[in-house]
This record gives structure tokens, sequence and C-alpha cells, in this order.
């Protein structure tokens, strides 16, 4: 298990969350993310993971058994990205950190949160 801190993300996983957001509007998306030596790197579907326009759920028993899963990304479909209730009760269940993107789906629309629901902030790297 990873016991590195989580403390950047790359720019093209913040593109390919953004992009499966925008797709998935007015409906929200979700997924899991993997990191790689402290780095946010790549989407992980879930199978019958399911989006609305209030909600989308993770089903978290079709996590692959792999450490270097780190947590979940998810969709607001409107201009939003604070935790809800929910969400909170998400980012308790497993994982370092959790992100939520919002309208208008760009580089400065997202917000990484730890397990708490605690801000933090990431370095945006090019990988």
């Amino acid at each position: 298990m990873s016991r590195k801190a989580i403390w950047a993300i790359d720019v093209g996983l913040i593109t390919a969350f953004n992009e499966s957001a925008k797709a998935s509007t007015p409906n929200e998306f979700a997924a899991a993310m993997r990191e790689e030596d402290g780095v946010l790197t790549e989407l992980v579907f879930l199978p019958g993971s399911v989006g609305s326009f209030t909600s989308a759920t993770v089903p978290l028993h079709m996590l692959p058994i792999d450490f270097s899963i780190a947590g979940t990304v998810h969709s607001h479909p409107g201009y939003s990205n604070q935790p809800s209730n929910e969400d909170l009760h998400l980012f308790g269940s497993f994982g370092k950190v959790h992100i939520i993107t919002c309208m208008p789906y760009n580089l400065s629309s997202w917000r990484a949160y730890n397990k708490d629901g605690k801000e933090i902030k990431l370095e945006i790297v090019d990988l």
C-alpha cells in the first residue's frame, strides 16, 4: 500500500475528468483515481457507476485490488465544487484524495479534499 503523500495532479488527468464531466452533463460523473509516486495520474472507471442530475453512485465493491487507487473524482453539474453531506460520507469511506469539479469544467473549476472533507492544494504537473 502506498504510504506516500499525494502532492500533485497531472494536467492530463484534470483534462480527462473535466471532459468526462462535460460529456455527462446534465448528469454527474464519477470515477476513481490512480496515483503514482504521489501524483494523481489516471481515471479508473468502475462497472456499475451511475450518474444522475442530483448524484453519482460509485460501487466501491467494484474497486480493483490495487493499492494505487487513491480516491474519487466526481462532477457537480452546476457552479459549486463544495462537498455535500453525501460527498463527505464517500470521502470518509476510502482514499486519500477526493476531487469535485464543476462548471465550466476547466483548470480552475475543481477542488481537492482529504478524507475529512478539508480542502487540500495539489500542484499541477505535466507528465
